[in-house]
């Protein structure tokens, strides 16, 4: 029997093939261009025994890169699947585990991290599960930690002309489809991320903005592609059978060559854990 926060929470849309993990991997190294960082600035790095979580892990890219940047670092990449688990090969300070972030954490890992790092959890949170998920990442830090939450800003996306005068039915579906979400699914989180911090006894110490840039635009929209390509059931657009989801990508594909896309803004949204 589910409990009541899966009866609550949207169920994972995606797969975990070989063509979801090169997904992940891309998405990785996109953000951190669009970001500039792999942790915000604003997060201090001191001291030689550094406690990094990576939750929501996926193939742990952003776990292995934070590792071999910061060597003095113990990074711990938590997942509820290790189907998509990257080899660690000679990288010793990392460590992959499985857990559902939205169950309690082992006592072991209560107050134990200085770092909580969660990105792209959209299709796995909605507004009735967001304050407890804020919570339990919460529990996971000491004193003083921080967290970091990357996040697209679904609501906000817009499609994208470089001619006024291009037509972009699909784009526009695409976007219509983030305001009329599934029936477990509704994103009013992501914009209010530091009132839940609130709510959960942290300091909100920013909320910077990432909008897209033209150098980006069309990557993303690639993204976008591939992740239609990786839904199993129905989309939010309504999308049921596989060959009418393969011919709205393809409209969306010719769309974006055209020179349309997506105006999307991420948002990092850093949250800390006071002494007291």
């Amino acid at each position: 029997m589910e409990s009541t926060s899966e009866q609550k929470r949207p169920v994972y849309p995606l797969k975990r093939t070989l063509k979801s993990s090169i997904r992940l991997n891309y998405n990785h190294l996109l953000m951190k261009g669009v970001a500039g960082y792999l942790i915000n600035p604003r997060i201090p790095i001191r001291g030689e025994d550094i406690r990094i979580a990576d939750v929501g892990t996926g193939t742990a890219a952003w776990a292995l890169e934070v590792a071999t940047t910061f060597p003095m670092a113990q990074v711990h990449g938590f997942d509820v699947s290790d189907e998509q688990f990257s080899p660690l090969y000679n990288i010793k300070n990392v460590t992959l585990s499985v857990h559902d972030a939205f169950e309690p954490f082992p006592p072991e890992f209560v107050g134990h991290f200085d770092i909580v790092h969660v990105r792209f959890f959209l299709c796995l949170v909605n507004d009735a599960v967001a304050p407890a998920l804020v919570e339990n990442l919460t529990t996971l830090l000491k004193p003083t930690g921080y967290i970091q939450w990357f996040e697209l800003d679904a609501l906000a996306t817009r499609v994208f002309k470089s001619n006024p005068s291009l037509s972009t039915p699909s784009l526009d579906q695409h976007c219509s489809g983030w305001k009329k979400p599934h029936e477990r699914a509704a994103y009013n989180w992501v914009s209010k991320l530091p009132d839940l911090y609130r709510s959960a006894g942290l300091e909100v110490i920013a909320k910077d903005d990432h909008p897209i840039t033209d150098q980006y635009r069309y990557m993303w929209g690639l993204s976008s592609l591939f992740t239609y390509e990786d839904v199993v059931d129905e989309s939010p657009l309504g999308i049921e059978k596989a060959e009418e989801q393969r011919q709205f990508v393809n409209r969306l594909e010719a769309e974006m060559k055209q020179g349309a896309g997506f105006d999307t803004n991420f948002i990092c949204v850093i949250g800390r854990r006071p002494l007291a």
